[in-house]
């Protein structure tokens, strides 16, 4: 057993969600933390090198969206040993997210249910700490963005494209009114195309997630979404985001169900896009992913990284390491 298990996680996990969040924002934003983290939790090795858009990854572990909402300690996490880390998602405007309570863990399913609403302090105080993050030449940095206009979206992506490695485009948050509207291949496309005229750094589009516990089939509204990622040339899907669920303790009534539970269901997303797909597009896994066996099966599917939010909250710092070492001996031994 761990330090985090034995010691940390209790003492977080005896605070509200959301406060201990805070707390571990807080001693993630001090250097010393940082300098500690790369000491112990520093793992690399040939075989896990990859390339996901044209970048070129140490290895195929990703932080996914939403665990760095303000780009507050992004080199932070740089440290744990990523192969990229994702900030936000941004938003033009700054926005309170949803009321509160907004944050649930499930603690005997390691999961947790978010209606947070993209919280955030907008796009211009997310450019400035873009800015003053440390130079790192081997860093990837990957921002999530969103919005409910074209207008609002390209925005984001002109200010910070140039200080970043790729945008994820979020249009798939179960928890913010009017995001769904980019859910339809027609929207989706104007938004794609806009953001093309602009184009500077490869574009992530961040999928809803469908269902396959029936039919092991791509739903009509997913091909739809594909097809305009395809058209206009995204370099690469994420699938999925978190999955929509009802739950009266949340002040809104509903959220995103995110954790251990959702990993069998993003195997099957992964092996049913690339059955119909293969090659013409990458795809980043996320969903329910916390072992080493469970990223080699998603890349053994065909998927091209994988991305991590949930599995630190329950696993720790030492996630990341643990998963890097399991993989390339599995990788190694194919």
């Amino acid at each position: 057993m761990s330090f985090y298990s034995n010691f940390a996680r209790p003492a977080l996990f005896s605070l509200p969600p959301e406060k201990s969040q805070h707390l571990v924002e807080l001693l993630l934003r001090r250097n010393s933390i940082s300098k500690a983290m790369s000491k112990f939790f520093s793992f690399e090795d040939e075989v896990l090198h990859t390339e996901l858009a044209g970048l070129k990854l140490k290895n195929p572990i990703g932080l996914a969206a939403g665990f760095d909402k303000n780009i507050q300690f992004l080199s932070s996490m740089e440290q744990l040993g990523f192969g990229y880390v994702t900030g936000g998602t941004i938003t033009k405007e700054p926005r309170p997210g949803n009321p509160s309570p907004r944050l649930l863990r499930i603690k005997e399913d390691k999961t947790l249910i978010n209606s947070m609403g993209f919280p955030g302090e907008g796009l211009q105080v997310a450019a400035k700490r873009l800015q003053n993050l440390p130079i790192n030449p081997t860093a990837i940095r990957v921002v999530s963005v969103s919005g409910t206009t074209i207008e609002d979206i390209v925005a984001c992506q002109t200010t910070i494209q140039t200080l970043c490695s790729a945008i994820e485009v979020n249009i798939s948050s179960p928890n913010t009114a009017g995001l769904r509207i980019f859910q339809k291949n027609p929207q989706l496309v104007s938004l794609l195309e806009a953001l093309n005229r602009n184009k500077k750094v490869p574009i992530f589009v961040k999928l809803p997630p469908f269902n396959t516990s029936l039919d092991k089939s791509i739903t009509l509204e997913t091909q739809d979404l594909i097809e305009a990622c395809l058209k206009c040339e995204v370099d690469a899907i994420t699938v999925a985001n978190t999955i929509p669920v009802d739950d009266t303790r949340l002040a809104v009534g509903r959220g995103g169900l995110s954790g251990s539970k959702l990993f069998e269901n993003t195997l099957v997303m992964i092996n049913t896009i690339k059955k119909e797909y293969g090659d013409e597009i990458s795809v980043n896994a996320c969903g329910g992913i916390s072992t080493g066996a469970q990223a080699f099966k998603l890349i053994q599917a065909g998927a091209n990284s994988v991305q991590l939010y949930t599995s630190l909250v329950y696993e720790g710092p030492g996630l990341v390491k643990n998963i890097k070492t399991d993989l390339a001996k599995l990788l190694k031994s194919q």
